[in-house]
C-alpha cells in the first residue's frame, strides 16, 4: 500500500507541475485524453505497443491556424510470461495541414538495429553525417522522398540530440524518448526543438508542393 500511495503522490505532484507549467505558457491543459488524440495517433509504432494505453497531462497550443503542438505523457504496459513493466515517455505531436510528410521511423541505433542492418535490413545512411548514422537507424518505404526531408540543418540538429524516436506521416510528427518523463521545467524546450524541426520540414513541403505545381500535378 506504501508504493501505491507513494505512486499516486508522485502522479498528482507531476500533474501538478504540469498544470503550473501550461498556465505559465498560456496552454490548454486536460487532466486526461479528451481530444481524440488516441485516433489521430493509432498508426504510429509507439501507439501500437503494448497494452492498457493512457495518455495523460496534455498541453495544447495552436501554432498557426492550420497547426497544432500538443506535449503529454503516453504510458502502456508490456507483458512478458508472470512479470510486466510499464513505460512511461513524454510525447509531442504535431499536426499541421501545412505538412506533407513521408512516413519514416527514427529509432537510436542498438545492437538489434546493427544486426539488422548486417543481416541485410539496412536503413538510411548519409554519408556526410556519419555521426548521425552511428546515433540514428532511420527506415522509410521512400528513401530518395525521405533523404530530400533530411537537409543539413535537419541532421545537424538531430545529430545534437540523444537517444531521440522520432515518426512523421503526412500531416503528422512525432518525437520522444522512450521510457524517459521530460521534467516539467524542460517542456518548453522540448516543445521548440519539435517546432524546430516542424519549420525545417515545413520549408521541403511548399518545395515539393511548389514543384508539383509547377508540373501541374496537383491539377490531376
Amino acid at each position: 500500500m506504501g508504493f501505491l500511495r507513494r505512486l499516486f503522490k508522485n502522479g498528482k505532484a507531476r500533474n501538478q507541475k504540469m498544470r503550473n507549467i501550461a498556465a505559465e505558457l498560456n496552454f490548454h491543459f486536460s487532466d486526461l485524453n479528451d481530444t481524440g488524440l488516441f485516433q489521430q495517433l493509432s498508426e504510429f509504432k509507439l501507439f501500437n505497443h503494448g497494452k492498457s494505453p493512457k495518455i495523460t497531462n496534455v498541453l495544447s497550443s495552436e501554432v498557426n491556424i492550420n497547426t497544432e503542438c500538443h506535449v503529454f505523457d503516453y504510458s502502456y504496459i508490456i507483458s512478458t510470461g508472470k512479470s510486466s513493466h510499464e513505460y512511461n515517455q513524454t510525447v509531442l505531436f504535431i499536426n499541421s495541414k501545412e505538412l506533407s510528410l513521408p512516413q519514416f521511423y527514427q529509432r537510436p541505433e542498438t545492437i538489434f538495429t546493427k544486426l539488422l542492418s548486417f543481416l541485410g535490413y539496412s536503413d538510411i545512411n548519409f554519408e556526410n553525417f556519419p555521426e548521425y548514422s552511428r546515433n540514428y537507424h532511420l527506415k522509410g518505404e521512400f528513401e530518395d522522398v525521405i533523404r530530400s526531408y533530411f537537409s543539413k540543418d535537419v541532421l545537424n540538429l538531430l545529430t545534437a540530440q540523444k537517444n531521440l524516436y522520432m515518426e512523421g506521416m503526412n500531416y503528422y510528427l512525432i518525437l520522444y524518448q522512450k521510457g524517459e518523463l521530460c521534467q516539467p521545467g524542460q517542456l518548453n524546450s522540448f516543445r521548440n526543438l519539435g517546432l524546430m524541426l516542424y519549420h525545417l520540414f515545413l520549408l521541403q513541403s511548399k518545395a515539393n508542393t511548389e514543384d508539383m505545381n509547377a508540373m501541374g500535378l496537383n491539377e490531376i
